[in-house]
C-alpha cells in the first residue's frame, strides 16, 4: 500500500517535471537573453568499411553511381593480395547536426582528415551563401563563422561529395 506521503511526493515530482516541460526552451536550457557565440569543432572525414565476397556479395549498384560522396573499390582492385576483398566509403562532416538560436554567431573550426579537395560553402535558409564557396584541402584546419540571423536550416555542403558530406545548423527562434 502506498502511503499518503509517497503519493504526495510523487505528485510534487510530476508537477516539477510538467513545469519544466512548460517553460520556453530558452529558459529550460539556459539560453535566455541575447545572442551568444558557439564554437564548434568539426571533422571532415571518410568512413570506410571492407569485407570479402565470402561474407557479403558486392553491391548490385556501384555506390559511386548513387552519390558523389560514396566510393567503391571492387574485388581485385581494393587488395591485390586478396581478390575477394572489397571496400565502400562515404565522406561526412562530424558533427552533422547542431542547434543554435536566431542571432547567434556560429564559429566553425574544421579539420579535414580525408579527401584531397572539398568545395564547400554554407547556404542559409533563404538559399543565399552565409559563407562563400571555398576549396578546403586534406590535412588543413579551416575557420569560418556566420551569424544565424534567420530562423531555419543553414547547410554546410561539400559539392565535391554531396549529398552525403553535409552538416545542418538549425537556427530556432530566440
Amino acid at each position: 500500500m502506498i502511503s499518503a506521503k509517497v503519493f504526495k511526493l510523487a505528485g510534487v515530482l510530476v508537477g516539477v517535471v510538467l513545469l519544466g516541460l512548460s517553460l520556453p526552451m530558452s529558459e529550460s536550457i539556459g539560453q535566455a537573453g541575447g545572442p551568444t557565440t558557439h564554437t564548434i569543432f568539426m571533422t571532415a572525414m571518410e568512413l570506410k568499411g571492407s569485407t570479402t565476397t565470402d561474407s557479403l556479395a558486392v553491391p548490385s549498384v556501384n555506390p559511386k553511381e548513387l552519390s558523389k560522396g560514396y566510393d567503391f573499390k571492387p574485388p581485385g582492385e581494393f587488395d591485390k593480395s586478396d581478390p575477394k576483398k572489397w571496400e565502400v566509403s562515404s565522406y561526412v562532416f562530424s558533427p552533422g547536426f547542431v542547434v543554435v538560436r536566431q542571432g547567434d554567431t556560429v564559429r566553425l573550426t574544421v579539420f579535414l582528415v580525408n579527401g584531397n579537395a572539398h568545395n564547400v560553402r554554407i547556404i542559409g535558409p533563404d538559399g543565399r551563401d552565409a559563407v562563400s564557396s571555398a576549396v578546403w584541402n586534406r590535412g588543413r584546419e579551416y575557420k569560418v563563422s556566420f551569424v544565424a540571423d534567420k530562423v531555419g536550416s543553414y547547410q554546410l555542403i561539400c559539392s565535391t561529395h554531396a549529398p552525403t558530406m553535409s552538416a545542418t545548423f538549425l537556427a530556432l527562434p530566440r
